[in-house]
């Protein structure tokens, strides 16, 4: 028989919060039982009520901190409580970095079962709000009035909201102007057909790109209200309208119609130019991605002789910055638009030395290798899942010298690195970069060697 669990659903309890899980929760023991507290923070008792209680742990909702963190600060956002978007905003800035290096040091400890990587402080922001460049809103048209604002955490009811502390003034703005507008067309339009509202704006010329995101075809309120749109924001000088009509998950659709304005907005990062096509996936944060890439390029330490390999290589970002140091780069990609903008951008930039190939990777790279190419370097930065174990093989086989690995999970990080610890690479240094702010995430290079490579 298995231990007995020591409490039950609404029993409030008292925790002494000694660790911090990955989503940035506390962590206490009740009885030797495992109690996770949305809200807490190391070193501090709480009260806790007990919303959910699994085999192996519980999570408690924070009733009442009764011995606080020196470390614990009032939120900036009055409806931080609700949102869910941030997660640790109740943490000094500084605390924050800390708990992300031992979240980061945690998995690779616990899941990949290192305990001699090298885990570097956290690079943090000097200002670490207003940061994003891009946000997605949902629209809510139940009832009597529109809203516009974020999905609670784990259910589809809306917090909508004025003041967004992580976005750009501008974006707040234009929430509580589309959202007033909305209101104001609702008894005359059929607003039904819009469910969501993609912001995107370039650092480098300030430029704003607005996607609607419908459910059908025709939603005629889309055309007086993006006239509405650019003529009191002249930043923004594009507005397209998304089609979804088959809810697949994923947030576009097949097909795009421009509406106003031009497809693309550009953005710059390093010496590098990217024309952004609507759907095209760049990183959040600008002044952090300039971080983020400046330490790829510290770890391949390029001589201008390397083939360079970058697996799930989205629009050529890393590529591109890669192939002005690299003799070539090759760059992987499954969605076949962003193949079209990678290569796009190669041309506006003159970068003559990078090919682009769509396909899954695990589909690509045993076809690359059979045809005899061996990079030197591999890049791999893929989605929070990781990488496929069938991407890892193909990788070993094709006997790189070094990888670096950029990750946005370290629990997946943890994973695919002890599979390539058991394959002959050994992961050196793993540099964390704080590229969101008030959350939870945390973005990781890591720099791994051949074991035997002539580059160790």
């Amino acid at each position: 028989m298995g231990k007995e669990i020591p409490l039950a659903l609404g029993d409030i309890v008292d925790l002494a919060l000694d660790g911090i899980s990955h989503e940035g929760w506390g962590i206490g023991r009740y009885e030797g039982f495992t109690v996770f507290v949305p809200g807490g923070l190391p070193g501090e008792r709480v009260e806790a009520k007990v919303r959910q209680v699994k085999k192996n742990y519980a999570v408690g909702e924070l009733v009442q901190v009764t011995k606080a963190s020196a470390y614990r600060v009032d939120p900036a956002c009055s409806v931080y409580a609700s949102c869910g978007g941030c997660t640790i905003q109740h943490a000094l800035y500084e605390h924050q970095l800390n708990m992300k290096r031992r979240i980061v040091a945690d998995a690779l400890e616990k899941i990949g079962g290192f305990r001699d990587i090298k885990v570097h402080r956290v690079l943090g922001m000097v200002h670490p709000w207003e940061y994003r460049n891009r946000i997605q809103l949902h629209v809510s048209t139940e009832g009597n009035h529109v809203k516009i604002g974020f999905f609670r955490p784990g259910s589809h009811e809306l917090v909508s909201f004025e003041n967004c502390h992580l976005v750009p003034g501008i974006f707040n703005d234009l929430r509580n102007f589309l959202e007033r507008e909305l209101n104001r067309r609702r008894d005359r339009a059929d607003l039904s057909c819009l469910k969501h509202i993609v912001l995107k704006r370039s650092a480098y010329t300030e430029e704003i790109a607005v996607v609607f995101v419908t459910e059908k075809k025709d939603c005629p309120v889309l055309q007086d209200l993006s006239l509405a749109l650019v003529k009191s924001f002249p930043a923004v000088v594009s507005v397209v309208q998304n089609i979804r009509i088959k809810n697949t998950g994923a947030l576009f659709g097949p097909e795009w119609k421009l509406i106003l304005g031009k497809e693309r907005i550009d953005e710059r990062i390093g010496d590098v130019i990217f024309s952004i096509s609507p759907g095209s996936f760049v990183q959040v944060n600008p002044d952090q991605t300039e971080v983020l890439y400046d330490k790829v390029l510290e770890y391949a330490d390029l001589t201008g002789k390397e083939m360079v390999m970058d697996i799930y290589c989205g629009i050529g970002t890393i590529s591109l910055i890669l192939a002005k140091r690299a003799q070539k780069v090759i760059g992987i990609e499954e969605f076949p638009g962003a193949v079209q903008d990678a290569k796009f951008n190669a041309r506006i930039n003159n970068i003559h030395n990078g090919e682009f190939f769509a396909g899954k990777a695990e589909i690509v790279l045993p076809e690359l290798e059979a045809s005899g190419i061996h990079p030197d370097i591999i890049v791999v930065d893929p989605p929070r899942k990781g990488c496929d174990p069938a991407v890892l093989e193909a990788i070993v086989k094709m006997v790189p010298q070094k990888l670096i690995y950029v990750s946005c999970n370290p629990a997946t990080l943890a994973r695919d690195l002890k599979i390539l610890a058991g394959k002959g690479y050994k992961a050196r240094e793993v540099q964390p970069v704080d590229m969101f702010p008030q959350t939870y995430h945390v973005e990781c290079i890591v720099q791994i060697k051949r074991a035997g490579s002539r580059m160790e």
